[in-house]
């Protein structure tokens, strides 16, 4: 068996998926999707299926990646880990919000407006407070609470007249501190730089034209429940200043298993392998926050019951946690088993 490992943009993107190669000793190949050659790196690879890396800093990587993914997959036939709709609806919340509509997944209402009249009316008549959201930013970054009418008519005048909307500028402020930024930059001064490059390009990725705007839900806490394969991790993001995205705070234990059920149900429904859905609990039932392929591990555990940290796997209908390190090297280890059982189960139905 050989894979096809799908790096982004950042040369560094791949290096645990080769890891989880050289784990499972399995042959391997790495493509530079970014590359101008990159469908011919494709259709040389002999690959078996492809691993990939989704992007999400920057827009015009995100939309290269997606269209170059859509070709390897809808028109060329051949699989991909995690799968094109997945990567789709990763990082773009225009397009998960579609998604969710079309396909009746309960969600926080959500307006996409690319009309400034049209915004302009909507934020005249809307119900405060309103989430205002950037398409691209993980962690919080480029998301708004807006609470009155006037804050509205500023934040739409920027995006459709003004500079444009820009996203968060240095370090997420709920996970780190100056201290530990001082820390790291005497240690390591390339680091430093390397990090101020990316900062910058971020804030001059700015969003105009358009405004995404969603329904506030009153929160304490996001589920935040992860599906690689038949192993599922859950945890509670709990809010900090008004947030629960990018918050450093987390909650662990046995979930209810309603919330396992329901992600389990959602992601057999949608086809769904390798996810991470984040839910808000409401009167009207589970919704859907957001839904995303590549997802961060910041305590090298998603799941901890007691002292043992470990995943929930389903038997004989009943919800059980099996302990046990399973999101070492990025979950990628995991991930790469999961899609290997995936296309062999595929390949033998066809």
């Amino acid at each position: 068996m050989k894979i096809g490992i799908i790096r982004n943009e950042d040369p560094e993107s791949a290096k645990d998926w080769i890891q989880a190669c050289k784990n499972r000793k399995l042959d391997y190949t790495v493509i530079d999707i970014s590359a101008d050659n990159w469908l011919e790196q494709v259709l040389s690879s002999q690959a078996d299926f492809f691993v990939t890396q989704p992007p999400g800093i920057y827009e015009r990587f995100k939309t290269m990646f997606d269209e170059r993914i859509y070709i390897i997959t809808q028109e060329l036939g051949m699989k991909v880990f995690p799968s094109f709709t997945e990567s789709l609806i990763y990082e773009n919340k225009k397009m998960s919000s579609y998604y969710f509509k079309a396909k009746n997944i309960l969600h926080p209402q959500t307006w996409v407006f690319y009309s400034y009249q049209e915004a302009e009316s909507f934020v005249q008549k809307a119900e405060y407070p309103f989430v205002a959201k950037t398409s691209i930013g993980a962690s919080g970054s480029g998301v708004k609470i807006i609470k009155f009418p006037k804050e509205a008519m500023a934040y739409i005048h920027l995006a459709f007249k003004g500079k444009g909307i820009k996203r968060r500028f240095g370090p997420n402020r709920n996970t780190g501190s100056p201290q530990k930024w001082a820390a790291k930059t005497i240690k390591s001064p390339s680091y430093f730089i390397k990090r101020l490059k990316y900062y910058l390009e971020i804030v001059g990725n700015t969003q105009f034209g358009y405004v995404i705007f969603q329904e506030y839900i009153p929160h304490t806490f996001e589920w935040r429940v992860v599906k690689i394969g038949d192993s599922y991790f859950v945890h509670k993001k709990i809010v900090v200043k008004d947030k629960a995205s990018g918050g450093k705070v987390k909650e662990f234990g046995f979930p209810p298993e309603s919330v396992l059920d329901y992600v389990k149900s959602l992601c057999n429904e949608h086809d769904f392998h390798c996810v991470c859905v984040d839910l808000f609990e409401s009167e009207r039932g589970y919704l859907v926050n957001e839904i995303q392929c590549v997802f961060g591990i910041p305590y090298k555990y998603l799941a901890k019951v007691g002292d043992d940290v470990g995943r929930f796997i389903q038997k004989d209908g009943a919800w059980a946690f099996e302990k046990g390190d399973f999101t070492v090297n990025e979950a990628c280890d995991l991930k790469l088993e999961a899609a290997t059982k995936l296309f062999s189960h595929n390949k033998e139905d066809g």
